[in-house]
């Protein structure tokens, strides 16, 4: 069984799922989502993580689900278990389509500000992606470190069954810290 526990200095992070759900649930019950925005996450959060998890399973050496913490907690929380750091790639962060938007309009769902709390250990600038990084997501995706010498074969593994996957950046050395660039 994979823990939250394991990665190591050089493995990629691979994200299984956009974030964005929290943010497009609150602005639902603020009527104010957009019907399509707010089908396709309800889409994203049916879509079933058994190959996924599967895939995950035999090549991770950390992995956790992405819930009500948000990115940011959950990669933290691998991060504290594995006593590593990490590097993650602003623009390689998949977003439901619509989330930005409403981050940007100041939309938050009632965990954001609780998720928030560990903000001093993500360096990057403020703006939505920030605040999505912070925002609880429902039925979120699997959030994996994969060694980096068999990262390509996986990420093709994930392409070949047309399963969704996005490679969103390094574990490095460090006390646990996510640095967002780009």
């Amino acid at each position: 069984m994979v823990q939250q526990s394991g990665a190591t200095v050089g493995d990629a992070i691979v994200l299984t799922k956009p974030i964005g759900t929290g943010v497009l649930l609150a602005a639902e019950m603020h009527q104010s989502a957009d019907g399509d925005d707010y089908t396709a996450a309800l889409t994203s959060m049916l879509r079933s993580q058994a190959k996924a998890s599967q895939y995950l399973a035999t090549a991770a050496t950390a992995m956790t689900d992405v819930t009500g913490f948000g990115l940011a907690g959950h990669l933290l929380n691998i991060l504290k278990a594995s006593g590593v750091s990490a590097r993650l790639s602003g623009s390689a962060i998949p977003v439901l389509e619509g989330a930005w938007a409403l981050a940007e309009a100041g939309m938050r769902s009632t965990l954001w500000a609780s998720n928030m709390a560990i903000s001093d250990q993500v360096s990057m600038p403020e703006g939505p992606l920030r605040d999505l990084l912070f925002d609880p997501q429902t039925c979120g995706g699997l959030l994996a470190t994969i060694p980096a010498a068999q990262v390509d074969d996986l990420l093709r593994n994930f392409e070949d069954d047309n399963e969704p996957i996005w490679r969103v950046g390094t574990i490095e050395a460090g006390p646990a810290h996510i640095n967002v660039i780009d």
